[in-house]
């Protein structure tokens, strides 16, 4: 009953989602406008609602009494460019625009007690990336064949991906100076990815000119499928604490890796088919090799590592300003299996089984390196019930072309490796006891010499480095771009605030 209900829960609020960049990324989003037009360099304090997850020690600044906040982006509209990714001159791109909510929080504080409480439910990651292509032409791609064939290619790419958090937490008040503070969340991370590819070619000229030794109307096929979904429901406890000293605060805050609690919705499919392929006018043999395993058998776990936090505020009162600066390091992910599916004998025959360089076909692996972000943010007084903010922040990518080369002949997920850098900016300001905040966000990405997807441009009957069928060799000239804009719109409304009473000295 306990499992139903938590299930129920997580896909309800999962409504509270935002756009969001690929699924490699730990800095995607900043929650909470006031904190996202900081870039998320709040783990020293000013984080308000979203203290919760950026530095539980810091829920207490709240103040008296309690809060509720409800932030949303207006719209988020990303652009992905892949320049070469199926061939030399053969592009893909993908936009997307959204509009939705991202952030939910309630922070409750007793007067006169040094103990202040918070919930929420938040957003971490939410991608719905769709890339395809499909082509038809004249090439003389079978040799054994004279005069051109038609030549038909298709590639399709799909990754949606959406990790929704739900949790609470507490901040205790040790002295004036100092106070620590823990949270629990539970992750519902949901997963559906597919990519694919096909290349045919079909003989168009009389019959009577067929190489007699190979015979008439000989299509040729060499097709690729891969697709996994899951969703994941996993633990994350943060611990931190916090520190004042002048005109200065600090923070430090640690986050757990994720402990997996139960998975649901899983499947995992993969199809590789070739036929009258022809090399030197020899026929390669034909196979069909395909796996298909559904949540009775496969186990999912998709990670996500430790990270450690740390950030300061610089306040001067007498110019109106702060300087904010967050810094935090994610740790590796060594290589295991996301999906880990029994090994199966009989996905073909067993000829063409004996020559898989990997044998447990069907599971995917994963892994990332090691991640240093930066945020640094400055907000300015301009008047009494008016503030800007604005920050800078990396977002970089925690896979590489090394992380991948570690994947070996195991299959893994199909996402690029660029780096994202954001600049954001905005305002915030008061209506009697509520705050209204509103700015936007700006993010570039982009990653040259990245190996193509396919390669449809110079194709060959086979190619027996990349194994692939009516393909050119896979080469690094793939470029990818990515451009994002969002707005933001947020509002804490504080409810039975108490005045606080003034603090001897």
């Amino acid at each position: 009953m306990l499992k139903k209900l938590l299930v129920f829960l997580i896909i309800f609020l999962s409504g509270f989602g935002a756009k969001s960049q690929l699924v490699n990324h730990y800095w995607t989003h900043a929650f909470n406008s006031t904190s996202s037009l900081l870039g998320g360099a709040v783990v020293a304090g000013d984080g308000d609602n979203s203290s919760l997850y950026y530095n539980p020690a810091t829920i207490s600044q709240m103040g008296d009494g309690s809060n509720l906040s409800i932030a949303a982006n207006l719209f988020t509209w990303n652009v992905y460019k892949l320049n070469n990714a199926v061939g030399n001159g053969l592009d893909l791109d993908n936009t997307n625009f959204s509009v939705q909510p991202q952030f939910f929080s309630y922070t409750y504080k007793p007067k006169n007690s040094k103990f202040s409480l918070a919930a929420s439910v938040l957003t971490r990651l939410k991608e719905r990336m769709e890339m395809s292509y499909a082509n038809s032409t004249y090439k003389d791609v079978i040799k054994a064949f004279p005069g051109d064939e038609k030549y038909n290619t298709v590639f399709n790419y799909r990754n949606d991906y959406t990790d929704t958090w739900l949790g609470g937490g507490f901040a205790h008040d040790v002295s004036d100076n100092f106070s620590y503070g823990a949270s629990l969340f539970v992750s519902a991370s949901t997963l559906i990815y597919e990519f694919g590819y096909s290349a045919s070619t079909y003989n168009v000229i009389d019959s009577s000119f067929i190489n007699p030794d190979i015979g008439a109307s000989i299509v040729s096929d060499g097709t690729y499928q891969e697709s996994m979904r899951f969703t994941d429901y996993k633990l994350v406890l943060k611990i931190g604490l916090a520190y004042k000293i002048g005109n200065w605060r600090l923070g430090l805050n640690f986050t757990s890796p994720t402990w997996r609690l139960f998975s649901s919705g899983k499947k995992a499919i993969r199809i590789d088919t070739r036929s009258n392929i022809f090399v030197d006018g020899k026929k390669l043999p034909d196979y069909v090799i395909f796996d298909a395993q559904d949540e009775n058998v496969i186990k999912t776990n998709y990670k996500l590592p430790y990270s450690i936090a740390f950030g300061f505020i610089w306040d001067r009162p007498e110019r109106n300003q702060k300087f904010y600066f967050t810094t935090e390091y994610f740790g590796r992910l060594k290589v295991y299996k996301m999906v880990d599916a029994p090994m199966n004998s009989s996905i073909s025959s067993p000829d063409v089984v004996e020559q898989l360089e990997n044998k447990d076909w069907l599971s995917f692996v994963y892994g990332a390196r090691p991640v240093l972000n930066l945020a640094i943010g400055y907000s300015w007084k301009i008047r009494k019930k008016l503030t800007f903010l604005n920050a800078l922040r990396t977002d970089l990518s925690a896979i590489n072309s090394k992380v991948v080369e570690s994947f070996g002949s195991h299959t893994y997920m199909k996402a690029s490796t660029f780096n994202i850098y954001h600049y954001s900016g905005g305002v915030e300001f008061s209506i009697k006891q509520s705050k209204i905040i509103a700015g936007g966000d700006i993010g570039f990405g982009y990653r040259k010499n990245e190996k193509q997807l396919a390669n449809f441009s110079d194709p060959v009957e086979y190619d027996p480095i990349d194994k692939r069928s009516l393909q050119g060799p896979l080469t690094n000239a793939m470029n990818t771009y990515y451009f994002g804009f969002s707005i933001y719109i947020g509002v804490t409304f504080n409810f039975i605030r108490q005045a606080t009473k003034p603090k001897n000295n």
